[in-house]
């Protein structure tokens, strides 16, 4: 039985890390610090919103 490879490469990277604070502060749009992290080119790579996995 073969199991998972795991992982083939990693790099270390430049990127840039900006965490803002978002929502309005009511319970369908709590007060969250969401983190980003983008390219040297302004493309939005990944976002961290805590409160995303409750939307769906």
């Amino acid at each position: 039985m073969e199991g998972p490879r795991g992982t083939d490469s990693a790099r270390v990277i430049s990127v840039i890390e900006t965490q803002a604070l978002r929502g309005t502060g009511i319970e369908e749009d709590k007060c969250r610090i969401v983190t980003q992290y983008w390219d040297f080119d302004g493309k939005l790579l990944a976002e961290n919103d805590p409160c995303a996995k409750e939307k769906e």
